[in-house]
């Protein structure tokens, strides 16, 4: 055979079994015209909204922060909600309790459980915002330390002063029960709530909620190796600067999830030591101490707005692999849900 005609030869039989192929292809992928060839049914999952859950409703230390810089994380202050079939568990009241506060009121009232780490502003700035403290019918038990400058109700009617405020403690038509932490844990509903001292100015604890079969710890506030500005790597269990802090590490080592602060990065602290709050270094170093599965941040600084919170949580990721313990790490922000 010619060249030319090889040529010519081999191009039709190259159109004629490439369109064979093509027409197999198809017949190979067209869907079974037999609907009872379909023997499966639609996957159509609904979220069990019943299970217990905590959600974040507001993540912001000091101060709320309004602004579009600070859309992501959210900016009010630090409140947390654990609900449990028809029981539910605050922990403080700074502004996020105002929006929680309006999804309560959307139901019946019932008793709730609040407790207070401490009374400083950024933690009970929400509470006169608070609307089941305004409606007949809610019942508010109000849990707080000993050792507060004033007590807690003094405290609570304080900042409700008609210098402050328009409306009075006399004019909440709940019924408010402010009771000092006593026992240790203790019962609440069907929920049973321990506590542990935290460093941070003033009489401040953290707690841990056992309920669902699982143990949530909520510590905003709290400066783990106080003044220590060195490598994190150097700290270990047995360490002189970590010894006072052994029953904060004990407190959390059983922890399914710790929210936890660490307000500032390690170029900030020097100018913050004791103002009550961790340095991110300090604050991997605690989470390794005592074991912690999995750890949510809280408590931003009201000046770190979304895009440093970004590069934050990768040093902390990174803090993290450096000495060893590179558990899941977050950063919590207002709304946040997670069921267990």
């Amino acid at each position: 055979m010619k060249p030319g005609k090889a040529s010519a030869f081999w191009a039709r039989l190259w159109t004629f079994a490439g369109r064979g192929f093509v027409v197999l292809l198809c017949a190979a992928m067209s869907p079974p015209t037999d609907d009872s060839a379909i023997t499966h049914e639609a996957y159509q999952p609904v979220l069990d909204t019943t299970r217990a859950r905590f959600k974040l409703w507001g993540t912001r230390g000091s101060t709320p922060t309004p602004g579009a810089q600070f859309l992501r994380t959210g900016g009010n202050t630090s409140c947390m909600s654990v609900a449990s079939g028809g029981e539910l568990f605050i922990f403080d009241a700074g502004s996020g309790i105002r929006d929680l506060g309006l999804e309560m009121l959307t139901a019946p009232p019932r008793k709730v459980h609040l407790f207070i780490t401490h009374t400083h502003w950024d933690h009970i700035q929400g509470f006169p915002f608070f609307g089941p403290a305004y409606v007949p019918g809610f019942e508010i038990l109000i849990y707080g330390a000993e050792g507060f400058g004033k007590d807690l109700k003094a405290v609570f009617r304080g900042q409700l002063d008609r210098e402050y405020f328009p409306v009075q403690m006399e004019d909440m038509q709940s019924r408010l029960h402010f009771r000092h932490l006593t026992a240790n844990p203790l019962r609440a509903g069907s929920a049973r709530v321990s506590w542990e001292f935290a460093q941070h100015p003033g009489a401040t604890v953290g707690y841990k909620i056992e309920i669902g079969g699982k143990k949530i710890a909520w510590v905003p506030d709290n400066e783990f190796l106080q003044g220590y500005t060195g490598s994190p790597g150097e700290i270990t269990r047995d360490h002189p600067l970590a010894l006072p802090y052994a029953a904060m590490i004990d407190f959390l080592s059983d922890a399914d999830v710790v929210i936890h602060e660490a307000q500032y990065t390690p170029e900030e602290y020097p100018g913050k030591i004791r103002w009550g709050h961790s340095s991110v270094s300090n604050a991997c170093v605690l989470m390794k101490l005592a074991g912690v599965p999995r750890w949510v941040v809280t408590h931003h600084d009201p000046l770190h707005d979304d895009a440093f919170l970004e590069a934050k949580l990768n040093l902390t990721r990174q803090i993290l692999e450096q000495i060893g313990h590179p558990i899941p790490v977050s950063h919590g922000y207002d709304g946040r849900t997670e069921f267990f």
